[in-house]
């Protein structure tokens, strides 16, 4: 009987389940895929933000992504806070070929660093499948201070990444949130909702996690991103104030 295909999650474990690991299990469950995950750090972190973190050991890093390698056949890999650049380059080396969903999460939301290294992901931009960093993120990716998301994006495909979805949450339009998604065909698809006034953790968890789902269920990525969208849009609208600070996303 062939294995059915399943889905890995590579992320830092966030306590309050607000983002991170747990956040993103959520997600994929919710859309019916097994979900295999390694820890990249263990943080401590509120619904007010990040304090600290302390990284996973490198050689059981290693070790886990091997064993798993061993036994199951993985459709997708989610990589969201890489706490060390070099768990990026081991991963993809353990599961090369599969498809990459990477969320460059380098700050926490209240400015905590969350990766010691965050030039990895230039170096290894023709390895990773898809990426998706907010607007902060995206200039620091591609070294300037350019505000316009569309020349962002044509920045970031000339920097070698595939395929770029640009999160357009950071922008100043108080009205309106644009997510750009361009393909390594140069085709550019833009998906524009509301802005609401919440203001959950974990936004850029979601929307990767629920990309990289709907990746492994269609295998398309036009149509993973325009689900993964819509999954983000009906979860903002039931986020829940569980702790003092931020909201939590709801799946």
């Amino acid at each position: 009987m062939p294995l059915q295909k399943v889905g890995l999650i590579i992320a830092g474990l966030d306590p309050s389940g607000g983002a991170g690991i747990l956040l993103d299990t959520k997600v994929f469950f919710k859309f019916g895929i097994h979900t295999c995950g390694v820890i990249t750090a263990n943080t401590v972190q509120n619904s007010c933000g990040a304090k600290g973190w302390q990284p996973t050991d490198e050689e059981l890093f290693a070790l886990q992504l091997e064993t798993l390698k061993e036994d199951f056949q993985i459709g997708v890999v989610k990589v969201g806070m890489l706490a060390k650049g070099v768990f990026l380059k081991r991963a993809l080396e353990t599961f090369r070929g599969d498809p990459f969903i990477v969320d460059p999460v380098m700050f926490s939301k209240n400015g905590t660093p969350l990766v010691d290294d965050t030039e990895i992901y230039k170096l290894l931009a023709g390895e990773i499948f898809l990426i998706t960093p907010n607007l902060v993120e995206a200039k620091i990716l591609t070294d300037t201070a350019e505000e316009d998301p569309l020349k962002l994006l044509q920045l970031l495909g000339e920097r070698g990444f595939k395929n770029v979805l640009l999160k357009g949450g950071h922008s100043k339009d108080p009205d309106e949130v644009v997510d750009y998604l361009l393909t390594e065909d140069g085709e550019t698809l833009t998906y524009r909702r509301k802005r609401l006034n919440v203001h959950p953790r974990g936004t850029g968890c979601l929307l990767s996690s629920a990309v990289a789902s709907n990746l492994l269920l269609h295998g398309d990525l036009k149509k993973a991103f325009l689900e993964g969208e819509k999954f983000v849009d009906k979860a903002l609208k039931k986020v829940k104030k569980l702790g003092r600070c931020h909201e939590i996303v709801a799946v």
